[in-house]
């Protein structure tokens, strides 16, 4: 704590030193108390600027400790960071892996089933090799039926190979369809619907057909062509329960 002494007082004692210096009546020994009480001033001040740069110092110190400190956390908080980062790369990748080993588990499950389908199938004539055609079309629909569509797919075509024109052929032929339909795969349902239509004309899959036809059409956001297909149910087979769901579906797009 600093004290003022007031202006006026200084003046005085100024003035009171002065008249006794003029006066050649200044009190023994004054000099040498001021000059003693002066030097002890000095000398006090001279020891507080040390004290005070040294505080500055250490503060220095303190702050350079600090900083250096949490340079030192934050480098260790990168690498945990980036071991971390490796740990759930890593784990995701095993992730990845088993999912597709999953699949693959699953895949050869499914053949394994087709195949059983098939043995089953199989004539038992000696000697004969050919597939019942009865037996053939019950194993693929078994694929159809349990959900294995991709296998349905290969065993309906495979049918259709051997069978081209059976009684049920185009069953075989529109469940094809169905089986892509159901993967969500409308653009190459289309395709096999419309070879129903056009190849079994005749068949009592053209209005279930020419439904799905709208219906893939729709799903793919291609309104006009979905009106179409409606139509052609409606118009060419106005009795069919296919008409009946034409109408609504027609009904919906508008």
């Amino acid at each position: 704590m600093r004290f003022r002494i007031p202006h006026a007082r200084v003046a005085i004692g100024f003035c009171a030193l002065a008249a006794s210096l003029a006066a050649g009546c200044a009190p023994s020994g004054y000099y040498r108390v001021t000059q003693d009480q002066l030097d002890s001033l000095l000398t006090t001040q001279a020891e507080l600027v040390k004290r005070v740069d040294r505080l500055d110092k250490k503060l220095d110190e303190t702050r350079g400790g600090v900083s250096a400190s949490r340079a030192s956390t934050d480098t260790r908080l990168n690498q945990l960071s980036e071991r971390l980062d490796a740990v759930v790369g890593k784990l995701e990748e095993s992730q990845v892996r088993m999912t597709s080993l999953g699949l693959n588990m699953e895949t050869l499950k499914q053949r394994s089933a087709r195949q059983d389908s098939i043995r089953q199938a199989q004539g038992q004539s000696t000697g004969s090799n050919t597939l019942d055609p009865d037996k053939a079309y019950e194993a693929a629909y078994s694929d159809y039926s349990a959900g294995r569509y991709k296998l349905a797919v290969e065993a309906f075509k495979e049918y259709l190979r051997n069978y081209p024109d059976t009684d049920v052929s185009d069953n075989a032929q529109y469940l094809i369809g169905e089986s892509l339909y159901a993967q969500g795969e409308f653009g190459a349902a289309i395709i096999e619907y419309r070879v129903v239509v056009d190849k079994y004309s005749k068949g009592d899959k053209v209005p279930a057909a020419l439904l799905k036809i709208g219906s893939s059409n729709a799903r793919l956001g291609n309104k006009t062509e979905a009106k179409k297909s409606y139509q052609q149910v409606i118009q060419k087979y106005p009795k069919s329960p296919e008409a009946a769901l034409a109408k609504e579906r027609l009904a919906q797009l508008k």
